[in-house]
């Protein structure tokens, strides 16, 4: 039996071989191979040149979202700048609503000024906090009392003070100070009438607190 499987398998294998040796078939068939060859030596020559494509394609486009955002800023400078421009005249107010740099004296100065200008006595100021200078950290007590800038570099104080003088004055102090061209918050205010001999009304006592507000540009 094996003998004639070897037998048939040979038969099968020179007729192969012969058709394998016709023309037609052995020019088909390197027609075929070299298709295949130039195939996979297109493939291996083109495959650099794809990555490199294809990493050129990804750098264009984040240079396109960097010139993107880099116009954004340029029209966001100009738009500032038309603002600065249309502004800038009124700039003043602002630094005179909130000024550069924290001062007691600023504060202080200010109710003594209006109080004097509406002949009334000052009787307290009272300013809460420590002003200190430096980078150094507070501890212990002192942390709860240092007068520090928030996030926007604001820094916001309390006043307290208590006036006396004629009822008109004392109003008229009062409507100044709300009437300020400095940004300020009157909290509270405490009227009360002070008698003089016989019991007859003299003058007028009022107590307030009021938050002034700085900028400080070199509060980190």
């Amino acid at each position: 039996m094996a003998l004639i499987n070897n037998e048939k398998y040979s038969l099968y294998y020179q007729r192969i071989n012969l058709i394998y040796q016709r023309p037609e078939v052995k020019a088909s068939l390197e027609i075929i191979l070299s298709v295949f060859m130039v195939t996979i030596l297109i493939l291996a020559a083109i495959r650099p040149t794809l990555t490199n494509v294809a990493s050129l394609q990804k750098r264009i486009e984040d240079l396109e979202s960097v010139n993107k955002k880099a116009d954004n800023k340029i029209a966001q400078v100009f738009n500032a700048q038309n603002q600065l421009n249309t502004y800038q005249d009124r700039l003043r107010l602002f630094d005179d609503a909130v000024p550069d740099g924290f001062s007691y004296q600023s504060m202080a100065g200010r109710i003594e000024l209006l109080a004097r200008r509406r002949n009334l006595t000052v009787q307290t100021i009272q300013m809460p906090g420590v002003r200190l200078f430096g980078t150094g950290q507070a501890a212990g007590d002192w942390s709860t009392k240092l007068i520090k800038a928030d996030a926007t570099k604001i820094i916001k104080t309390d006043l307290t003070f208590t006036v006396t003088g004629e009822p008109r004055n004392v109003r008229g102090f009062l409507s100044e100070i709300e009437n300020m061209d400095r940004v300020t918050i009157l909290n509270t205010i405490v009227l009360s009438t002070e008698t003089g001999p016989g019991g007859a009304n003299v003058s007028l006592r009022a107590t307030g607190q009021i938050s002034f507000y700085f900028f400080d540009e070199n509060e980190t």
